[in-house]
């Protein structure tokens, strides 16, 4: 199976769980899972939980700074599902009109 996918089905049945919970599960190392998992955040699917419950929709696993730690191995990570990817306003298209 390829990697990406088994990322995605571990956390599907899981529903929340750490790079390295999934990584454990995958059989692959936790900044491998942490690069797919960041796919899956852009994407619309993955909603990073950083250590104080905000979340994070950079998929930067930390890099950015703005989940205030660059620990990412307190990060958590949500399945959010095909709905919550097609309801999420972040991800439509913005359309900018001009007045003439």
């Amino acid at each position: 199976m390829n990697p990406l996918f088994a990322v995605r089905d571990c956390l599907r049945d899981k529903q929340l769980a750490s790079a390295a919970e999934i990584a454990a599960c995958v059989q692959v190392s936790a900044s491998v899972v942490e690069d797919m998992l960041a796919h899956w955040v852009q994407r619309g699917l993955v909603e990073r939980i950083d250590a104080q419950g905000g979340t994070c929709s950079s998929g930067s696993c930390g890099s950015c700074g703005q989940c205030g730690t660059r620990k990412t191995a307190a990060a958590l990570y949500q399945w959010r599902g095909l709905q919550a990817a097609a309801a999420s306003p972040a991800k439509a298209p913005v359309l900018m009109l001009r007045s003439a």
